[in-house]
C-alpha cells in the first residue's frame, strides 16, 4: 500500500469482519501516514505491518511479494490471498464469510481463481463520498472480458513464490519434479468448478468456459470517483507507470452497467468494527491527518486551472460503451518499444481507433508458451499443435486486420520478443494465405485490408 489512509480503516475492518485472521500489509513511501496507521493497527491487534523498502530500479508490488514469500508470518497461513487496497472480497455463499467459502472448496483443491468484478465511478465526483463498499454500487456485467483477471486463494505449498495474480513455483521449468507437482494441483473457479489442468501451470485470466461467479468474486474499485481517480493519476501506481491513469484507462474500467450490492450485507458489522478502531485516540488522529493530506491534494487539483477540463474529459471517457472498448487506445501496459511505435503511427496520421484495433489483433503470438514449457517439464506430453489449415485461417484473418507493408509493429527483432504473431519472415506466406481467403470473401477488397470490427 501507499497513501491509502483515507480508506484503510474500512479495508482492514471489512476483511477482519468476513473472517481473515492474519491480515499482513506492506507499505512503501507513504506521505499520508498509512504506514503509521498500520503500525498502530498492529499494536491494537488488527493486522501486521511490514516495510517495503524498494531498491532503486525495482517495482514496489513485485518487491513486496518477494519479501512476503520469505516472511514466515505471512506464509504460515492455512490459506493465502494477495490483494490490493482497492479490492474487497465479495463472498456470495452462506453468510458471506471466508469460512463459508472455504467450506465449499473441494478438499482436493489447492487453489481457487477468483475473478475480478470492476466497479465504476457510479457518477460520483467527490473524492471522499463515504465508505468504498457502500457508495460504489455500479459495476461491470459478467461479459466484461477485459475485467476477467483473477486473484488466487490458495493453500501454501513447498517452493511457492507469491505473484500478483497467482502463486508460482520457483524454478519449475528447470526442475521436473516441481513442474509435476504444480501440474498435479487441482484448481477451481469462483463457482467451485474445476479448472482445466493447464491452468495450474500458468495464466491469470478467466475465459468464457472457466468464468465462475456463483460463490465469490473480487470487487475491484479501480477508478472510484472522478476526483479520487485524478488523485491516483497524480500519484502514479505501484508498478512505476506514472501515465497509467489517463482517460483511456478510465474509459475502459469506469463500468456502471450493473448494480451490485452483495457486500452491503456486511455494512453494519464493518461500521461497528470501524468505530472500535477509531475509539483509539491515536488512530483517530492518524486518520484525521490522512484525510487532511488528501483533502489538501484535492484543493491543489481545484486550483490548477485544469480541474474542470480534467473532470469533463473523464465524464466523456466514461460514456464509451462495452462494444466500443476495442477502439480505446490504451498503451501504458505495453512494452516501451510498442509505445514508441504507436507514437510513430499517430505521427503518420493513423487514427487512434485503428491503432487500438491493430494492437488488439497483435497480442496473441506467444500466448501459452510458458504453459507449454511447464507442461513439457512436468512430463505431461507435448501440447496439441494447431493444424496447418487452422493456422493459415488464423493468420489470414490477422493479416486482413492489419496493413503489413510499412507496419511499425513488424519492425526489428523485438517483434518476436513482444509476441507479435506476424513476423517479417512469414509475411510472404501470410499474404498468400490472405489472398486465398479473400477469394471466398467478396466483401473485403484484396488490396485494402481493413481492421475488423
Amino acid at each position: 500500500m501507499k497513501d491509502e489512509g483515507h480508506s484503510l480503516v474500512e479495508w482492514v475492518a471489512f476483511h477482519n469482519h468476513i473472517g481473515f485472521d492474519n491480515i499482513c500489509v506492506y507499505t512503501n513511501n507513504c506521505g499520508d501516514g498509512t504506514d503509521d496507521m498500520l503500525i498502530r493497527l498492529q499494536e491494537l491487534g488488527w493486522c501486521k505491518h511490514f516495510r517495503n523498502d524498494v531498491p532503486e530500479g525495482k517495482k514496489p508490488q513485485p518487491n513486496a511479494l518477494a519479501l512476503a514469500t520469505q516472511n514466515e508470518e505471512v506464509m504460515d497461513s492455512e490459506w493465502i490471498l494477495t490483494m490490493d487496497a482497492d479490492e474487497f472480497l465479495s463472498i456470495k455463499c452462506g453468510k458471506g464469510r471466508i469460512s463459508d467459502l472455504v467450506e465449499r472448496i473441494p478438499e482436493e483443491a489447492q487453489a481457487m481463481a477468483i475473478t475480478w468484478r470492476f466497479f465504476g465511478s457510479s457518477g460520483i465526483t467527490d473524492w471522499n463520498p463515504g465508505l468504498v463498499s457502500e457508495m460504489y454500487t455500479q459495476a461491470a456485467p459478467d461479459k466484461f472480458k477485459k475485467g476477467w483477471g483473477v486473484k488466487t486463494l490458495f493453500r501454501p505449498y513447498p517452493n511457492v513464490k507469491l505473484g500478483i495474480h497467482r502463486p508460482h513455483v520457483k524454478n519449475a521449468k528447470q526442475k521436473p519434479d516441481r513442474a509435476k507437482m504444480l501440474y498435479d494441483q487441482v484448481w477451481v473457479n469462483g463457482s467451485g468448478e474445476r479448472m482445466p489442468d493447464e491452468f495450474s501451470l500458468s495464466g491469470w485470466r478467466s475465459t468464457k468456459p472457466t468464468l465462475g461467479y456463483k460463490l465469490v468474486e473480487l470487487n475491484h474499485y479501480a477508478v472510484k470517483s472522478y476526483e479520487a481517480y485524478l488523485l491516483r493519476r497524480v500519484r502514479g501506481n505501484v508498478n512505476n507507470k506514472p501515465d497509467k491513469y489517463n482517460e483511456a484507462y478510465f474509459a475502459l474500467f469506469d463500468r456502471n452497467e450493473l448494480e451490485v450490492t452483495n457486500v452491503h450485507r456486511h455494512l453494519r458489522g464493518v461500521k461497528k468494527k470501524m468505530e472500535r478502531i477509531l475509539e483509539d485516540p491515536i488512530m483517530r488522529e492518524l486518520q484525521d491527518k490522512a484525510l487532511e493530506f488528501h483533502a489538501n491534494r484535492v484543493k491543489v487539483l481545484h486550483s490548477s486551472g485544469e480541474y474542470e477540463k480534467w473532470v469533463d474529459e473523464l465524464k466523456k471517457a466514461s460514456e464509451v460503451p462495452l462494444d466500443k472498448l476495442d477502439e480505446v487506445l490504451f498503451i501504458q501496459h505495453l512494452p516501451k518499444v510498442w509505445q514508441e511505435k504507436v507514437k510513430e503511427l499517430q505521427a503518420q496520421g493513423v487514427p487512434d481507433k485503428t491503432i487500438a484495433k491493430m494492437i488488439a489483433q497483435t497480442q496473441t503470438a506467444k500466448k501459452g508458451e510458458t504453459r507449454a514449457a511447464l507442461k513439457q517439464a512436468a512430463g505431461a506430453g507435448e501440447p496439441v499443435k494447431e493444424d496447418t489449415e487452422t493456422a493459415e485461417k488464423r493468420e489470414a484473418k490477422t493479416e486482413k486486420a492489419m496493413t503489413l507493408d510499412d507496419n511499425p509493429f513488424m519492425e526489428g527483432p523485438e517483434g518476436a520478443q513482444l509476441g507479435v504473431p506476424l513476423l517479417k519472415q512469414s509475411v510472404a506466406r501470410m499474404k498468400a494465405s490472405a489472398a486465398k481467403a479473400d477469394q471466398s470473401d467478396d466483401s473485403t477488397p484484396k488490396d485494402a485490408p481493413t481492421p475488423e470490427n
